[in-house]
């Protein structure tokens, strides 16, 4: 057993980028730079109108779930997503805008215990969490009156890279609750103000052309 954990940690030591946890909560603001481009680089291609880039870059282990709850799998997961653009056509509905702001903040996750060398009990983070607030705007035709009105949203993207990798994956936070969060990571701070969740809300806004 000790030799698996050692091999474990080895593998993982070689990667690059973890840190212990004596060193946890000092976040790079390289981590929160490439979070912050990774979520706009994925909103753009969604202002584009390609939906599916939300399965390719979607968290693996959030979207087995997510593919778990419905009777086609990640078929009908991908069917769904492609079917967003054709559905908000047939309602009116355009993607005008999509904002990414600065990340509000940003935990170590996934918690790897091994040994080293020496038999001693070593603990690493092997992944960044980052949360990063996200505002996007929609015009909405009225099927009776064909009059136009703005929409605004405000979310956020829970982004996630495992260290030592260039790849970003994305939970959507308006689909996932705090409960939700805390059962894929059970170490994130209780405290809501160290969480640090953005904003959630949205509503109509003024000026619709």
């Amino acid at each position: 057993m000790r030799n698996g954990l050692l091999l474990l940690f080895l593998i993982v030591a070689s990667t690059g980028g973890t840190i212990s946890i004596a060193e946890a909560g000092k976040v790079p603001q390289s981590v929160l730079d490439k979070a912050e481009l990774a979520t706009r680089a994925m909103g753009q291609q969604v202002l584009e109108g390609n939906f599916g880039v939300a399965l390719e870059r979607m968290y693996p282990r959030w979207k087995k779930r997510a593919a778990k709850k419905l009777p086609g799998g990640e078929g009908e997961l991908a069917r769904r997503l492609a079917e967003i653009p054709k559905e908000m056509a047939r309602q009116g509905i355009s993607m005008l805008k999509y904002e990414v702001q600065k990340p509000t903040s940003a935990h170590e996750v996934v918690l790897l215990r091994g040994e080293d060398r020496q038999g001693k009990a070593v603990q690493m983070y092997l992944e960044w969490l980052v949360f990063v607030p996200t505002r996007a705007e929609y015009r909405v035709i009225d099927p009776e009156t064909r009059l136009a009105r703005k929409i605004e949203t405000l979310g956020f993207q829970i982004a996630l890279n495992k260290k030592g990798t260039p790849e970003w994956y994305f939970i959507d936070g308006r689909n996932c609750t705090i409960a939700d969060l805390r059962s894929f990571f059970p170490g994130l701070p209780e405290n809501q103000k160290l969480l640090g969740l953005p904003k959630v809300g949205g509503g109509e806004i003024g000026g619709a052309r």
